[in-house]
C-alpha cells in the first residue's frame, strides 16, 4: 500500500497569519510601504499587485512605483530618493534587467527599509542576532515545520539550491537555530547529490528546474518543502514531482503552498525592528 503525504494548504496557513497581522497593524501607528520594480515579466508585475492589495486589506498605505531607470546608476538614485522619504518599508521586486547589477541595487538599501531581507545590511544584522525580522521564505519554511510538529532534532536536513531567494536565507535560518545541514546546488557532482537525497529526512528545494525531484531520489517519510517555481507549458511548476506525494510524509504543493506563506511573511517584518 502507497503511502499518501499530507499537502500542505499555504493559502490557509497564510490566512491564519493575516489574522495575526491586522491585529498586530491595529495596534500601532498605520505603516507605509512601497513596492519598487524596475520592468520585469507580466508574471512579476502581477505578484506586486497581489502583495500591494493584501498589504491594503491590512491598512499598510502602499506605492506601486516601476521604474524606467536604463542602468544601475539611476536605479540607485531612485531608491535613494524612496529611502529619503522614510517608508516603513521598501520592497524592491526582482527580476531587474539584465543590464542592472543585481547585488549594488539590493545592497543599496538600508536594512531598516528591508523587509525582504536580500540586502547585505540586513543578511549580516540576522546572521549576528541583531534583528528579530527573518527572510519571507526561511520564516515560511519555520512556519511550515512547527505548525506540522516536525522535529527537527537529530534529522538529516538537506537544502537544494544556494541561491539568494531560497538556499540561502533558508539556510541562514537553520544555523540560526543550530540545526546542521547540508546545502547542494543543482550542478554538484551528481552521486554526492543521489547520497544526500536518499537519505534526507526533509527536503528543502529552491533551485527553479520544474519537477527535478523525482521518487526514486528520496526515502519513504520524507519531509518536501517546495519553495521553487517556474514556468512550464504555462503554468507554475514547482522542483518537485507530484508523484513525491505517494512516498513523502507532508509535501507543499506549487501553487499554494510556500508563495501565500512567504507573502504573509514578508508583512510581519513591518512589524519588527
Amino acid at each position: 500500500m502507497q503511502n499518501q503525504a499530507k499537502v500542505v494548504n499555504g493559502k490557509e496557513i497564510a490566512e491564519e497569519m493575516f489574522i495575526e497581522l491586522a491585529d498586530k497593524a491595529q495596534k500601532v501607528n498605520p505603516k507605509n510601504l512601497a513596492f519598487v520594480s524596475f520592468g520585469g515579466d507580466a508574471a512579476s508585475k502581477n505578484f506586486v499587485q497581489v502583495k500591494s492589495r493584501l498589504a491594503q486589506r491590512l491598512g499598510i498605505e502602499t506605492d506601486v512605483l516601476e521604474q524606467k531607470a536604463t542602468d544601475t546608476t539611476e536605479a540607485l538614485t531612485f531608491i535613494k530618493g524612496l529611502v529619503d522619504k522614510n517608508y516603513d518599508g521598501i520592497v524592491i521586486q526582482l527580476p531587474f534587467p539584465a543590464e542592472f547589477d543585481t547585488n549594488i541595487i539590493l545592497d543599496s538599501l538600508p536594512r531598516k527599509f528591508d523587509i525582504d531581507m536580500l540586502g547585505k545590511e540586513a543578511k549580516e544584522a540576522y546572521k549576528k542576532g541583531l534583528t528579530k525580522r527573518v527572510a519571507p521564505v526561511a520564516q515560511a519554511v519555520q512556519e511550515i515545520l512547527e505548525r506540522n510538529n516536525i522535529d527537527t532534532m537529530d534529522k538529516k536536513v538537506v537544502i537544494l539550491g544556494k541561491g539568494r531567494l531560497v538556499g540561502e536565507p533558508v539556510g541562514a535560518l537553520f544555523q540560526n537555530l543550530n540545526i546542521a545541514c547540508v546545502t547542494l546546488d543543482k550542478n554538484t557532482d551528481l552521486e554526492i547529490n543521489e547520497e544526500s537525497l536518499l537519505t534526507a529526512d526533509i527536503i528543502i528545494s529552491g533551485i527553479g528546474v520544474p519537477h527535478f525531484l523525482k521518487p526514486e531520489m528520496i526515502k519513504s517519510g520524507v519531509v518536501l518543502i517546495d519553495a521553487g517555481t517556474s514556468e512550464q507549458e504555462g503554468k507554475l511548476a514547482g522542483d518537485i514531482d507530484p508523484s513525491c506525494t505517494n512516498k513523502a510524509s507532508l509535501i507543499t504543493p506549487v501553487p499554494g503552498g510556500v508563495g501565500p506563506i512567504t507573502v504573509a511573511s514578508l508583512f510581519y517584518n513591518l512589524f519588527r525592528d
